[in-house]
């Protein structure tokens, strides 16, 4: 659970860390009085609800009826509910797809929703942290005062860091790697409705 967390509040940091290096991300200062446990709470509460209803329920019924390709795919559409959040544009639908195929990766390859639950609060936790929008929401607070510049391709613009073409790489190759993972060791489920 921790090593979710952390995994998730990591590859946001990495995002951060490259738009830093490219000049595009600026701390300004660093303070906890924008940042309250009322936000943390409201980001834990969104994380479980939506994990155990899109992991725990969808992916893993499909998985179990219609084997683990289906199930991956409608993992990705029930994401693209995120497309009504504020600021989300062309590229967020993209992003969507991305997030649902890597987060049924973590619940496929785990077989648990563990993973896929912490990672996705470090992931919601830290945007919010390194002051950036949350999926296009900018009254979670923050805790480091920032300036963002240049791009929207690279810096997400309104929607948030989650919204850089770095985050949405950095998600995808995650989740390639856990497929691949997966294929490996056997966890690819064939559909049933095929089985003899």
């Amino acid at each position: 659970m921790f090593g979710g967390f952390i995994f998730g509040f990591l590859t946001i940091s990495l995002s951060i860390f490259t738009i830093y290096l490219l000049g595009h991300y600026q701390a300004i200062s660093i303070t906890t009085a924008h940042y309250s446990a009322k936000f943390f709470t409201v980001l834990v509460f969104a994380a479980l609800v939506e994990d155990l209803f899109h992991r725990g329920l969808i992916v893993r019924e499909i998985e179990n009826w219609l084997g683990t390709h289906i199930a991956i795919v409608i993992g990705m559409v029930v994401e693209l509910q995120h497309i009504f959040n504020p600021n989300s544009d062309l590229f967020s639908f993209f992003f969507y797809l991305i997030w649902g195929f890597t987060m049924a990766m973590m619940f496929i390859y785990t077989k648990r929703i563990w993973l896929p639950f912490f990672f996705h609060l470090g992931w919601n936790f830290a945007q919010p942290f390194y002051g950036s929008n949350l999926t296009g929401t900018n009254d979670m607070g923050s805790i480091i005062q920032c300036k963002f510049t240049g791009p929207e391709l690279l810096t997400g613009g309104a929607l948030g860091i989650e919204g850089s073409i770095f985050t949405a790489s950095f998600l995808s190759i995650i989740g390639i790697v856990l497929y691949y993972l997966a294929k490996k060791e056997g966890k690819i489920v064939k559909s049933k409705l095929f089985k003899r």
